[in-house]
């Protein structure tokens, strides 16, 4: 079986036992490690038998005593069987464990134990299931255990965390599910929360819901095993009330017990981003931002913060953070009117990935990178590039270019992508004081996206960025490869007036509610794109362009948004349409008027 980190080919001989239950490559076993293991880089030596080593345990001396519970007897098929020994014997998690065995034998096993407690205390005290005797031509579902840990902003672990989960993977459409659609908010709306919290000195909290997917009632019938440390019966399972962390209609059906209560408060849906609400009373005003079971709360004043939270806590059981100090993996700190926003547990994290380690001032070195076509996907890679976009997308605008050109290579990733790739990773650890300032405070209530593309590039597709600021803050930014083939770099900037105008709208939207009207302007550093969008008869060099694009014509006649043109070097959103150099993003950071980067000292007084 091959491993691979970073620049080094690694492999170790060991013997293929089967297909891995969800397809994901092979399972196999580590005689050297004594544990089972999976992937799917793998040269197989069909002909070749690897030898017994001294002191190696055969494989056939595992069996299910040494792993499970004797006392907890209850009927498992052939293949469920191999699943949980395979669970049991894995270790993909660092820092946690993978399986309730590992995690009360671990040093902290104390507190897993404490966590696993709590998490069985409060399936019987919600009433989420009952144990009867196995019905017969029934489905039952398998559980497992998952273990996390929760920090503070220093790193710190604060809490931890134990869930028992459904291998839901096994539901069957018709038969024990339906539909499973919950929506998730952005990390824009958010932003613009603390944006507008900075603007007009709104007091904003986060909290946890505590077993949010226990609160929901299920329509289906649904078996589950007794899982580890949970003793039961011969021939009895358990039968599930409750929606269960796993199941393929849990998140919908927590979405829609929340939103009845939301409702019933007095909350009303964002019809733009359906997890957000908005509540309004006698001129008083709150925004509620949901991301599963975590959420940020911002109120007009302290009298209506303790209304809503009393009011909230009726109906869910919570646990609120006052000092607001992280969301969703995103550390929070608030100084006065300004919210300083980082990611030092996820950054740290990546850092322990790498060890070839230098300094970079750039995000992308300056060779280029091709395809190999190996067509085969390389998930260390893959995991590395998904932590890097998370990153990109919360707090460091600064990486989304180069994070979105890596990405592209995941499926034929070879020497060059990994140096590329480890370039990156040590931009980061040089930069990685970099903070997101949001700061609106006495600024113009106005909306700003600027918008840029380039010509050509892979495939000859044109490459297009945009980001936006809400009353001086930095609230969103995105890029994108363009649909279509852009035959000038008029047409690819006419395009991207689109883009930028159609998502600032629809953020103006999201907060309309609070700001009132606010008409955007869009900032282009193209001149002829800005005059074909402001006069509708220039089509004749413009008629080849796809209707879809021509949007903006009807937003300028309609006079909802704004044209302006910028000069290319104050054309902001230049930094996600091509790799800079040292020099270029610092001007840019610069630029930004201190925004983000760890310059709002220098940057004061614009």
């Amino acid at each position: 079986m091959i491993q691979r980190k970073d620049l080094t080919a690694k492999a170790r001989r060991m013997i293929h036992l089967g297909v891995a239950q969800d397809s994901q490559g092979w399972v196999f076993w580590d005689p050297k490690l004594q544990q089972l293991c999976r992937s799917a880089s793998v040269i197989f030596y069909e002909n070749e038998f690897l030898t017994s080593q001294a002191g190696s345990t055969a494989i056939n001396q595992i069996t299910a005593k040494s792993i499970f519970d004797d006392s907890i007897v209850r009927e498992i098929d052939a293949q469920d069987s191999f699943y949980e020994l395979f669970q049991v014997s894995s270790s993909f998690c660092t820092g946690t464990p993978s399986t309730y065995f590992d995690a009360l034998n671990s040093k902290e096993g104390g507190a897993w134990k404490e966590a696993c407690e709590e998490e069985l205390r409060n399936l019987n005290e919600m009433g989420v299931w009952h144990e009867i005797a196995r019905p017969s031509d029934v489905q039952v579902l398998g559980t497992r255990w998952v273990f996390a840990t929760k920090l503070n902003q220093h790193g710190d672990i604060v809490r931890y965390k134990a869930r028992l989960v459904v291998q839901g993977h096994r539901q069957i459409k018709g038969v024990n599910f339906e539909e499973t659609f919950a929506p998730t908010p952005t990390f824009t709306t958010l932003r613009a929360i603390f944006a507008i919290a900075s603007a007009y000195k709104w007091r904003v909290t986060t909290f946890d819901v505590t077993t949010a997917y226990l609160h929901s009632k299920l329509e289906e019938d649904i078996y589950v095993r007794a899982p580890p440390g949970v003793a039961a019966g011969r021939d009895m399972v358990f039968k599930l009330n409750k929606a269960l962390y796993g199941l393929k209609q849990a998140g919908g059906c927590w979405w829609l017990h929340l939103r009845t209560i939301l409702q019933r408060i007095g909350f009303r849906a964002n019809e733009e981003d359906q997890s957000t609400y908005v509540y309004h009373q006698d001129g008083d005003t709150a925004i509620l931002w949901i991301h599963v079971d975590d959420g940020v709360m911002a109120t007009s004043n302290d009298i209506l913060w303790t209304k809503l939270k009393e009011e909230l806590t009726k109906h869910l059981k919570l646990k609120w953070d006052e000092e607001l100090s992280s969301i969703v993996g995103i550390e929070v700190m608030r100084k006065e009117d300004t919210f300083v926003l980082k990611q030092t547990s996820l950054i740290n994290k990546l850092l322990s990935t790498c060890n070839n380690n230098f300094t970079a001032h750039e995000p992308l070195p300056k060779d280029n990178l091709i395809s190999n076509r190996a067509n085969q996907m390389d998930k260390q890679y893959l995991s590395k590039i998904g932590m890097i976009l998370y990153l990109a997308q919360a707090t460091r605008p600064d990486i989304m270019y180069a994070v979105n050109y890596l990405a592209r290579f995941a499926m034929n990733t070879d020497e060059s992508h990994w140096k590329a790739l480890n370039h990156l990773i040590n931009y980061i650890r040089t930069t990685k004081e970099q903070e997101l300032i949001i700061n609106s405070k006495g600024k113009t209530k106005d909306m700003k996206v600027y918008v840029d593309a380039n010509w050509g590039g892979e495939g000859w597709r044109s490459q297009h960025g945009y980001c936006g600021f809400l009353m001086g803050s930095l609230v969103m930014w995105n890029l994108k490869r363009q649909s279509c083939i852009a035959a000038s770099t008029c047409q690819a900037e006419y395009m991207v007036l689109s883009f930028g105008a159609k998502e600032a709208l629809w953020l103006l939207r999201n907060v309309e509610g609070v700001t009132g009207h606010i008409r955007p302007t869009i900032l282009s550093d193209n001149q002829s794109a800005v005059k074909i969008a402001e006069n509708a008869g220039s089509r004749k060099n413009s008629r080849h362009i796809a209707r879809e694009f021509h949007i903006i014509n009807e937003l300028v006649v309609n006079k909802k948004v704004n044209l302006e043109w910028v000069k290319t070097r104050h054309q902001l959103a230049d930094i996600f349409t091509k790799s800079l150099g040292r020099v270029k993003i610092q001007s840019f950071i610069e630029a930004m008027g201190g925004l983000w980067g760890g310059v709002l000292k220098n940057n004061s007084n614009q």
